[in-house]
């Protein structure tokens, strides 16, 4: 990697890997819970609805949590799936809706019931020889879309956009920044919540910011967000930190948002 490109990325590290960059991210929200169980379901439901406007994503979270209140744990246990439905009627969050939310939270009822925890059906994908996460996170989704099309007979395509896989070539964005914050350490960004992965597996959240950035530092020579550019970007920042690559991501997007923002004023 050239010299200068890491001296740019570790000053865009060192400038915004702060807790004070927080008021842009989902994660505030999911850092509001105590206990374990509630942070990973937080954590699902937060960044699956993070796609969008950063204020409508911020909204739709509040909303959300200030009405299932901080134990989670226990409106999830404690509702049925008609009871969610007829709880989250009317919300809409541009491709999902209050069907999706309902069958969202329903999904993982089910999923701690049987499993014990999201962290134990995460693991249960996991290979000693896996050198990423790709096969989990794959197997992960897919059991989530299956315990959706148990629950309600289907597992439609505004749900499954919850869930996106790596074999079909997404980024799987949202669900990479979902397991950057269950899996890397407590640093006053992500939570580390979750043990028997290493951060070294993880892949880097891919969005627009991310891309762009990436782009112009030449961590990727691809041109579309999916998969592959993931893989690429992650490859790159393994060079620098071969056991924490990802945690370049929450600086890289702030940095990409900021720069973003900074265009529209001067428009």
């Amino acid at each position: 990697m050239d010299p200068k490109t890491r001296e740019i990325l570790e000053s865009i590290y060192s400038r915004y890997h702060k807790p004070q960059y927080l008021g842009l991210d989902p994660i505030q929200y999911v850092r509001e819970f105590d206990r374990p169980l509630d942070m990973e379901i937080a954590g699902l439901v937060a960044s699956a609805l993070a796609y969008g406007r950063v204020e409508t994503i911020r909204e739709n979270i509040r909303r959300i949590f200030n009405f299932t209140g901080k134990n989670l744990l226990d409106f999830v246990d404690s509702t049925s799936f008609p009871q969610k439905r007829k709880m989250f009627k009317g919300f809409k969050h541009r491709f999902n809706d209050g069907f999706d939310l309902a069958l969202l939270f329903e999904c993982v009822r089910r999923v701690i019931q049987s499993s014990g925890s999201l962290q134990a059906l995460f693991l249960r994908g996991l290979q000693s020889d896996d050198g990423t996460i790709k096969r989990s996170l794959d197997e992960f989704a897919m059991s989530m879309r299956a315990w959706a099309k148990k629950i309600s007979g289907t597992s439609g395509k505004s749900f499954v956009y919850f869930f996106p896989l790596p074999r079909e070539g997404s980024a799987c964005k949202r669900l990479n920044m979902y397991l950057r914050w269950m899996i890397r350490g407590n640093d006053g960004i992500d939570m580390g919540i979750w043990s028997g992965v290493s951060p070294s597996m993880l892949i880097i959240p891919v969005d627009t910011h991310v891309a762009c950035l990436a782009g112009q530092l030449k961590l990727t020579a691809r041109r579309t967000a999916d998969w592959r550019m993931a893989e690429e970007i992650t490859g790159q920042l393994k060079k620098i930190d071969p056991s924490d690559p990802v945690k370049y991501d929450f600086s890289l997007c702030r940095a990409g948002m900021e720069e973003f923002r900074s265009c529209l004023k001067r428009e």
